[in-house]
């Protein structure tokens, strides 16, 4: 069971001051987070480069650029280290966890790493060492399937009145709460911010009436992550060029062990020719079938194939709920095919496209390129853009 990373990012509040840098990025073989608090006003040193961006934010696009590329860890984080500009308080945190499990953490000047395992609290075993006049804690574990992990920047301490120690406590209570709910990596983000959020009210509230300003200055971001199985998805859309290699298209949608997906009415037809069964149409809904055409069963084969709806038309629509939702909680409540195929592409980690190259000259454009295509390459785009796993296959 390959196991996957799932995060979401929440900014409370940046006051006017450098923004917190909050950057993940993942593949198949490994997620890598990092969590950087510019804490220090621009006047006082913090000076910003000609392009408009902080020397803590290039050396951060630097060190994930070279885990990208599979610069080994150990080398990536002595680099940052070297790089953080001298005399300046700068808290930076990065993880990076191979093969969905095997974990490495960073942290310097930074706030710990909170992680919660079947409802109770994770101490993590870390290493302090003094590195370049700054406190480093060096950590390696494993993660399981159920975890909970959250990295806060400096100044969701700070802007609450909290010191460190009753900061950390009082969080590492929120967090462990909260994930009691099953909450998904979103859901913790939120509730987090919102955590942020009342506590700065609170303590205005307090140093206002003593005449006092409140300690609000500081950007405010969390990273919450919850690991589990990774969800896949394989979308089989359009004829094959060649009649005789259509069974072996089928079979490689058949054998995908996560979400299964038709979209073509052609397409449709192939395979329930091949599997020698019935399709049927969904039936008709009070409406009609007003924005897309309806959903279609394979008789006796509804476990195997988890979706079957029109091509072109439906995928276009489907693009079109993805790009007015931020997650799968947003899409419209309705049950027609381009919600459904959405909601499938948006809950899917890595999703994978057969692609027929059979033509139909009703659906091309002007120029002769297939609409099937130019929708797809669409998709596959804002896709990729929400961090998704995505391949094509033309056929």
């Amino acid at each position: 069971m390959r196991l996957w990373i799932e995060s979401a990012y929440q900014t409370v509040s940046t006051a006017g001051r450098p923004g917190d840098i909050v950057r993940t990025f993942q593949t198949e073989e490994q997620f890598v987070a990092l969590v950087a608090s510019q804490t220090w006003p621009v006047e006082q040193g913090g000076a910003l480069a000609a392009n408009g961006r902080s020397p803590v934010d290039l050396i951060a696009t630097q060190a994930l650029s070279g885990l990208a590329q599979g610069l080994p860890f150990e080398g990536v984080v002595e680099d940052l280290l070297a790089a953080l500009p001298a005399g300046q308080h700068v808290p930076i945190a990065i993880v990076q966890i191979r093969g969905g499990c095997q974990t490495c953490i960073v942290e310097c000047d930074a706030p710990p790493l909170f992680i919660v395992r079947g409802g109770l609290f994770v101490l993590l075993p870390v290493i302090e060492e003094e590195r370049y006049g700054r406190l480093v804690r060096r950590c390696e574990f494993v993660l399981q399937d159920g975890d909970y992990l959250a990295m806060v920047s400096e100044g969701y301490l700070h802007a609450a009145g909290w010191d460190r120690r009753v900061g950390w406590r009082n969080i590492a209570v929120s967090i462990r709460r909260l994930t009691g709910t099953r909450c998904d990596a979103e859901q913790l983000a939120e509730a987090l911010g919102r955590l942020a959020n009342q506590r700065i009210s609170k303590s205005a509230n307090q140093q206002i009436s003593k005449s006092a300003i409140p300690n609000t200055q500081y950007p405010i971001s969390i990273l919450a992550m919850f690991v589990r199985p990774m969800r896949t998805a394989t979308v089989w859309s359009g004829p094959p060029g060649r009649r005789a290699v259509e069974r072996e298209v089928l079979e490689k949608l058949l054998a995908e062990p996560g979400t299964r997906v038709i979209c073509g009415d052609t397409t449709a037809e192939i395979a329930a020719r091949l599997l020698e069964v019935g399709l049927t149409l969904e039936p008709r809904p009070a409406d009609g079938w007003v924005e897309v055409p309806p959903v279609s069963y394979l008789a006796g084969a509804m476990a195997r194939i988890d979706l079957i709806t029109e091509g072109v038309v439906t995928l276009g629509v489907a693009r079109g709920r993805i790009a007015g939702a931020k997650s799968v909680r947003d899409l419209p409540r309705q049950e027609d095919g381009a919600t459904r195929l959405a909601r499938l592409l948006l809950t899917a980690d890595k999703i994978s496209f057969l692609i027929g190259t059979a033509v139909n000259p009703a659906q091309t454009a002007p120029d002769g390129v297939p609409w099937r295509r130019i929708m797809i390459e669409k998709l596959l785009d804002d896709l990729k853009a929400r961090g998704k796993l995505v391949s094509v296959e033309y056929l």
